[in-house]
This record gives C-alpha cells, sequence and structure tokens, in this order.
C-alpha cells in the first residue's frame, strides 16, 4: 500500500523544514523532509515509460514502511556561550560612560561650594569671581543690529515687512515676523525725545499750545526662577536685582555699605560715586550728605586695620550731566573727604543727563586700576532714565568687559510713559510752568495708552520698577536698583507708593535687548495689534487752548466739534477690533500683557464718552459762546481751556450705556489686577471723570517769552 500524505509534512510558505531524522531504503540515516520525499510521491505524475510510478513500485518490490514523525526539540544555548559577549558589551560601555563623565565634571566640581544668597550679588568660586556670559558684542556689528531700535521698531514712513526663510511658528521666540500693521494702515510713529513742555498751573495737563521748552523691601528669592540655569545666563550665578525697594535713602545707603564690606572680602576695591548734577538732583545730594556717615560709620567699624593701611579700599567722585565732570578723580583713602567733594558737586543747567555715556566713559577713565587683586564698583545717584537711552548696549558692554557691578539709587519709572513734570513758578510774572524730566518707561518701549482721553497723559502713576536702561543694567552687571518710593519737593503730583513687589513679580518687564524685545512683541498678534492701537491713537488729542473773541470761538468750536466725531467713529472701530482679540488675551502667557489689554478695552470705552461729552461742549459753545469772568488787561491775558470733569454733558440717551460699560470695565480691571499701576490708572480714569467743562486761564502776556528762563531738569 502506498504511503499515506501527511499535510502537517509539508512546510507553510516561509517555514523551513521541519529536521527530525530517518532512515533510507539503504539504512542511511535522513532528515524528515527527504523522507517524505522519498516515501510521498505524486501519484498523478506519470514515469517516462507511461506507467504509473504506484504500479511500478508495487509490483517491483514491496512498500518499505513509513518513517515516523518526530516533534521539533529546541536546542538548549547554555550560558557559558553568552557570557563573553555580555562582558565585551559591559565593558565598552562603562568606558563610554567613563569618558563622558570625565569630560562633563571637573575636580572643582567636586569642591563647589554652595552660591551665597545673602545679597542680590554673585556669589564667587575660590575667589574669583564666575562672571555671566556676553552672547552678543555690539562693538563688532551694526550698531542697529545690536541694540535695536531706541523705540521699539516704531518709525516714520510706511510700514516695513520682514520676513525670514524657515521661521518658527507665531508662538516662537524668533523667526520670520510681520511689522506691518495689524491695525489701521497708518505707520507707527516713534516716541518722541524732547524736553519739557512749559504748562501754566489751572489744572492738570494745561499748556500754551506749540509751545515747548528744550530741554528696605529687600531681594525677594521668590522671584528667582524655577530653573536658574534657564534664565541666569547659565553662568552659575544670580544676576543683579533692580528692584530692591527701600523706604528711604538712609536704608540704601546701610546695604551699599554692606555690599562694599562683601566685595572688599575677595580683593581691594575702587569704588566711585557717580552723581547726576540737574537741578533736581539737588535735593537727592543734600540727603546723602546728610546720611553719608552711616556709610563711613559702617567702614570704620568693619574694616580690618591691614587693608585701611594698605589701601585696599578707596573712593573717587565723578559728576554728570551733558559732559562729565571729575570732582575728585584721584581715588582717596579718606572716607571723610567724600564728604567734602559731595559738596563741590556742580549744577548742570542744560537739561540733559547722558547717563549712558557717563556710565562709559567712568568704567574708561578707571579701568587702568583694575587688575587681578583691585576691582571696581559703581554707584550711580540720579532721578533720570537718562536722554541717552540708545546707547544702552555700550554701556552695558564696558560693565561686563571690566567686572563692574552697577549699584544705583533711583527713583521709580513712570508707568507705561515717558515724562514726570516739575513745578517752576516764574518769579517775576507769577505764571506756574512745568517743565519736565525723562523718567521711564519701565519697558523697552511703551505698551499703553500715551494719552488720558483728551490730551498727553499727566496722570504720573508710579510703575513700581526702575527705568528699563538701568535696570537692564543693574541685572546684568550683578549690581542693584534702590527703587526710592519717597518723592522730590518739585513734582506736580505727589503719587509715589511702593508696591510689594511680591504682587508684581508676575508683571516683570522684559530685559533683553530691544531688538530680542521687539521681535517677541511682533511674534504675537495680541501684542503687535495693541502696540499699533498705541502708536496710532498718539495724535488723538483734543484742542485745549479756545479764544475767548465770540466770533473765533465759535468758528473753533464747530471744527472741534467735526474732529470729535471722527475720533469717536474710530475708537469705536477699536473697541470693535479689540472685542476680536479677547481669545487671543485669554490665551496670552504673560500677565503683564492680559493687563494691558483689560485696562486698553476699558479706557477705550471711556474715550468713546469723552468724545461723546466734548462734542456737546463744543455744540454748546456755538449755541451761547461763553464770557470770560473778567476783561483781559496789557498785564493779563485770558483764554478758555477744556479739562476733564465728572458732570454729563451729552444726551444721555447716547451716553448712558457707555457709561455703564465704562465702568464695569475698569472696575473688572482694578478686580483682576489689585494694587498694581494697572488697577491704580484705572482708578484714576474713574476719579477723574468721563465728561469735560470749560475753564479759565489767566496768565502774563509775555508767558511765551518768559519761557526761556525756565530752568531745565
Amino acid at each position: 500500500m502506498a504511503p499515506v500524505y501527511h499535510p502537517t509534512s509539508v512546510p507553510r510558505d516561509g517555514d523551513s523544514p521541519v529536521l527530525s531524522k530517518g532512515t533510507d531504503e539503504n539504512g542511511n540515516r535522513q532528515s524528515s523532509a527527504a523522507a517524505s520525499v522519498t516515501a510521498v510521491p505524486n501519484s498523478s505524475t506519470p514515469d517516462p515509460a507511461g506507467t504509473p510510478s504506484s504500479a511500478a513500485s508495487a509490483s517491483s518490490k514491496p512498500a518499505s514502511r513509513a518513517p515516523k514523525l518526530r516533534p521539533q526539540r529546541r536546542q538548549r544555548v547554555r550560558l557559558r556561550h553568552l557570557l563573553p559577549a555580555w562582558s565585551v558589551s559591559l565593558l565598552v560601555h562603562v568606558v563610554i560612560l567613563s569618558a563622558l563623565a570625565a569630560a562633563t565634571f571637573s575636580a572643582q566640581d567636586k569642591n563647589k561650594k554652595p552660591i551665597s544668597f545673602d545679597s542680590a550679588l554673585a556669589g564667587y568660586r575660590q575667589g574669583e569671581r564666575e562672571e555671566l556670559n556676553i552672547w552678543a558684542d555690539p562693538a563688532t556689528i551694526p550698531r542697529d543690529q545690536a541694540i535695536g531700535n531706541e523705540h521699539g521698531g516704531a518709525s516714520g514712513g510706511q510700514p516695513v515687512e520682514m520676513s525670514e526663510e524657515g521661521s518658527e511658528s507665531d508662538d516662537g521666540d524668533g523667526g520670520g515676523m510681520v511689522v506691518a500693521a495689524a491695525f489701521g494702515s497708518g505707520a507707527p510713529s516713534a516716541t518722541p525725545r524732547f524736553r519739557g513742555t512749559g504748562k501754566r498751573g489751572i489744572n492738570e495737563g494745561n499748556s500754551l499750545p506749540n509751545f515747548k521748552i528744550e530741554g528696605m523691601g529687600g531681594s525677594p528669592l521668590s522671584m528667582l526662577p524655577s530653573a536658574p540655569a534657564a534664565d541666569l545666563y547659565g553662568g552659575g550665578r544670580i544676576a543683579g536685582d533692580p528692584v530692591f525697594d527701600v523706604q528711604e535713602i538712609g536704608v540704601a545707603l546701610d546695604q551699599l555699605a554692606r555690599e562694599i564690606l562683601r566685595h572688599l572680602k575677595d580683593h581691594k576695591l575702587t569704588v566711585v560715586w557717580l552723581f547726576d548734577e540737574s537741578i533736581s538732583m539737588q535735593d537727592d545730594q543734600r540727603t546723602i550728605l546728610e546720611k553719608f556717615d552711616r556709610v563711613s560709620f559702617e567702614l570704620n567699624k568693619n574694616i580690618e586695620p591691614g587693608k585701611k593701611t594698605s589701601g585696599a579700599l578707596n573712593h573717587a567722585i565723578v559728576g554728570f550731566g551733558q559732559g562729565i565732570d571729575f570732582v575728585l578723580k584721584k581715588p582717596t583713602l579718606e572716607i571723610d573727604e567724600i564728604g567734602r567733594a559731595i559738596k563741590k558737586l556742580r549744577t548742570d543747567m542744560s537739561g540733559v543727563e547722558n547717563t549712558m555715556q557717563a556710565i562709559t566713559q567712568t568704567i574708561d577713565a578707571y579701568a587702568g586700576l583694575i587688575g587681578k587683586d583691585r576691582k571696581m564698583l559703581l554707584i550711580l545717584v540720579t532721578d533720570e532714565s537718562g536722554d541717552d537711552g540708545a546707547d544702552v548696549e555700550e554701556a552695558r558692554q564696558a560693565l561686563k568687559k571690566f567686572k563692574v557691578p552697577l549699584y544705583v539709587i533711583g527713583r521709580q519709572s513712570l508707568f507705561g510713559y515717558q515724562f514726570a513734570h516739575h513745578r517752576y513758578v516764574d518769579p517775576v510774572t507769577k505764571d506756574v510752568y512745568h517743565p519736565v524730566i525723562n523718567r521711564g518707561p519701565e519697558t523697552a518701549d511703551v505698551e499703553i495708552y500715551q494719552w488720558d482721553g483728551l490730551y498727553d497723559r499727566w496722570d504720573e502713576q508710579p510703575s513700581g520698577f526702575a527705568p528699563w536702561e538701568l535696570a537692564r543694567l543693574t541685572k546684568d552687571s550683578g549690581g542693584i536698583y534702590f527703587l526710592l518710593p519717597s518723592e522730590e519737593f518739585m513734582r506736580v503730583r505727589q503719587r509715589e507708593q511702593a508696591y510689594s513687589i511680591v504682587q508684581l513679580k508676575e508683571y516683570m518687564p522684559e530685559y533683553d535687548n530691544r531688538m530680542v524685545y521687539v521681535q517677541n512683541r511682533t511674534s504675537k498678534e495680541l501684542r503687535r495689534s495693541l502696540y499699533q492701537i498705541i502708536t496710532e491713537t498718539k495724535g488723538f488729542i483734543y484742542r485745549r487752548d479756545f479764544p475767548i473773541d465770540p466770533s473765533e470761538l465759535a468758528q473753533a468750536a464747530e471744527q472741534e466739534g467735526n474732529k470729535a466725531t471722527e475720533k469717536l467713529d474710530l475708537l469705536l472701530k477699536v473697541q470693535d477690533h479689540l472685542e476680536k482679540l479677547k481669545k487671543l488675551r485669554d490665551h496670552e502667557l504673560e500677565k503683564r500683557w492680559q493687563a494691558h489689554y483689560d485696562l486698553m478695552l476699558a479706557q477705550t470705552v471711556a474715550f468713546q464718552i469723552k468724545a461723546f461729552e466734548y462734542r456737546a461742549l463744543m455744540a454748546q459753545i456755538i449755541q451761547k459762546p461763553p464770557v470770560p469772568s473778567k476783561l483781559p488787561t496789557p498785564d493779563l491775558t485770558i483764554t478758555f481751556v477744556v479739562d476733564h470733569a465728572s458732570e454729563p454733558l451729552a444726551a444721555k440717551n447716547l451716553t448712558a450705556k457707555k457709561y455703564v460699560e465704562a465702568k464695569r470695565l475698569l472696575e473688572d480691571v482694578i478686580a483682576k489686577h489689585p494694587k498694581t499701576p494697572w488697577a491704580d490708572l484705572a482708578q484714576d480714569t474713574l476719579d477723574r471723570g468721563f465728561s469735560v467743562k470749560l475753564n479759565e486761564w489767566h496768565h502774563n502776556p509775555k508767558y511765551a517769552e518768559r519761557a526761556q528762563f525756565v530752568p531745565k531738569y
């Protein structure tokens, strides 16, 4: 009988034949696959003679017994065969990891001491300061690429479109960007650089049109980033403190004495005191002179006798304004001599403070004293941010190159605005002028409205932060900016206050250079749109001064009433645009820009009411021209002026809903951002009132002529 065909004896597609052993007809051992082929011929295949093979096999010899199929047995792999391969692999990995570890860690790292956090400055390693990395050298690349545009990208002319191959997404920090207008069609206007505008004293924000005069909270550790190495330039040290709030100058001097002693432990030290010599600084100079004994007492008490005799600590006094004044150029060992030198500071009448230039020139003048065993510490005393803020990167480079920490005793920056106002009374005419000083903003460029619904801002709201240029220098050099909340005697509005840095830490400004700042702002649609609105509304101010002649007054009122309608229409479009950005506001990561959006939306509605009320006042003037309380004389000029007020003038059916909406939005800002400049400016907008009124301004006919004698601060 022919052997039975078993389907399991045939391998499946892709499988190897089963290699169980069998024997052939000659008694030789063979694989089961071969045995199967021999034992199971294809019965349907004829032989060469045409006879079926099965018949031939049956007639020639008896059929052989079919081999027995056996299950496959897996050969055991013994451990001794694997050990050599594992050993080689383990040895290779150990060698590689050891090499990487040796390249990463040094012998110094084993004995590394923890950094001292006892002040805002950095620690030292084995007596040598570990300096921050300098990522860019403005001296070796074009100036505009090193520091950016002083006005944050604003320019006159058409909007510029910038793009770059391979840019990141809109949420990235770099890559291509569009600087073209996101709102409206006009190009952003540059922040003006000019000295103060002469103004009279009837009410806040009043001036003669077109006339201009040239001119101890501590260092909170809670502000440190959660991952310091990611934010502190990879140098392993802490950056300086730009928001060290103190109650008065004496407290700042106490801390300065401690900082001097701390530096003196590691090396000899030359301390250079750099004083702003403008008129507005006279009160601060007197205060420092009165309280300087606090510094001299601490230094005399704590400096070791050996260091005193070796001249380890000496001081120099330098003044600056438009130029630089080396009052005590050769450093002295006598601490008491500093007080005598401070008395010799001159008064700079130019009204120009070239602060960045003074820092650079002072460092260059004393660079020869800086060496391995002697360092330099620079203390700047000023009440302004300076008139040469475009040179901030050159000053920063000088500080970094010679490893000089900068300490500043200064005032708070104004919140989102550049100018503060002093009050000056003409001794001859008794007219009041309001020249300005440059004190802001706290950011690399303006980030909120630059007008108050009628005119240029006069709120003088403090920001809680230092002026941006000086904050950047103290932060990057490892120094301290001492924020003084008290205000000098000549200021128009006494609004200074000390904000809690714990409250403001979520609203910290960016301290990158201006070019990076503009890139970050431009890459975000919300920020780009808010800035575009700010720049396009700078010219939305109204006419303040009107003649008392009835015919001239009526004609001017008609023209200004029509302009108010145009401004109202534009402000309605601004509100519509802002409301479309609401989703972007909710996804904005920086709380500072969230607050900007909330305040701008609320002020936009309040400013719409101003337009309604101003237009209503112009209509009243046309219907019934007002009469001044007295007639002008050769020694008296009378002008009508429009000021802020609370009493509504416009029809209630036009403004009632707007009043409710504006009040609700402003109160929302106060609730969302309590105890911050945003909340205080919202409250100021409420307190000022949404309406307008007509007042009289009495002044001398020589008001413009006498302006030349107004001091420049």
